[in-house]
């Protein structure tokens, strides 16, 4: 009978279209994931500024043994901006093993760099597509749910506030 029930309820986690397996790569409203080559995008999630402008934010993870860059990212098919908060700067470089924030939090470099996109129109909460290009692991597409600056959000908005 123990055998019989294992075998029963083990069914709905196993294999390789599993909902277990497959959950990680949904759209959700807890940020999206996705993986190009030895980089890890993580918790990717656009929270909506002032009038027209949004921050993206999520963790890049260098998961290789070489270092990637930041390149360039397209929200909505518009090309965002990357800055440190008052300019907008150059690609971001992203050590082997590192982990870096962007639009939240702090790592060893110091403040968090934003991706920012200032006159885009997307859905008040809805998907957009966003287009991420690393320096050597390529391009990553997703999917990512638009959210307000209230809750877990307050307070993340584009920085500097108006286009550099």
């Amino acid at each position: 009978m123990a055998t019989v029930a294992a075998l029963t309820l083990s069914g709905c986690f196993n294999g390789f279209q599993a909902t277990t397996n497959t959950q990680n790569t949904m759209s959700t409203g807890n940020g999206v994931q996705a993986q190009v080559g030895d980089v890890r995008i993580e918790n990717a999630t656009l929270v909506r500024g002032e009038g027209s402008a949004l921050t993206l934010i999520m963790t890049i993870v260098n998961v290789g043994a070489d270092p990637d860059s930041l390149a360039d990212v397209a929200i909505a098919g518009q090309r965002a901006v990357i800055t440190d908060g008052t300019a907008a700067i150059g690609p971001v470089e992203i050590a082997s093993g590192a982990a870096v924030p962007f639009g939240y939090g702090q790592d060893g470099a110091g403040a968090s760099r934003w991706v920012n996109a200032y006159t885009v129109e997307v859905p008040a909460s809805g998907f957009v597509p966003v287009q991420v290009f690393m320096t050597n692991a390529g391009l990553a597409e997703l999917e990512v749910l638009t959210v307000p600056p209230v809750g877990f959000y307050d307070g993340i908005s584009p920085q500097p506030p108006t286009a550099p």
